[in-house]
């Protein structure tokens, strides 16, 4: 009986550490955050509609994320981010929206991070969406 309550708990981490969300790296992190010069932004959900975005305001919005990860959720997809640093992309993800809050999910070198949105981030994310 106690090797089969080891092995359940042994099984149990493995499943836990093997699935668990990560966020982007902070190297990355901070390089979307911080050295982005451009974004365009497609919104797939109402009547859609897209948005460029280049300097000062990049940075404005790049506060929309943090360095944390949440869990992922059944949800449609919001939308897609390109980001750009000199005109060439640095990292893309997709965008989820909850009720007052929201992730993105990015895909680097094979590997998916999921890195959360602030509420200021949902927020503004809801406010264009064009019924």
């Amino acid at each position: 009986m106690l090797r089969i309550s080891v092995l359940s708990i042994v099984c149990g981490l493995f499943s836990v550490i093997s699935f668990s969300q990560q966020p982007l790296p902070l190297k990355s992190f901070l390089t979307l955050r911080d050295s982005t010069t451009s974004m365009d932004v497609v919104m797939m959900i109402g009547k859609g509609g897209s948005l460029s975005l280049d300097g000062r305001n990049v940075k404005l919005f790049n506060g929309f994320f943090e360095p944390k990860t949440m869990a992922k959720t059944p949800t449609p997809q919001a939308g897609m981010i390109m980001w750009q640093i000199n005109g060439r992309e640095f990292l893309s993800g997709n965008y989820y929206l909850l009720d007052s809050s929201g992730y993105i999910v990015f895909n680097k070198d094979g590997k998916e991070y999921v890195n959360r949105m602030t509420k200021d981030g949902a927020s503004f994310f809801k406010s264009q969406i064009k019924n």
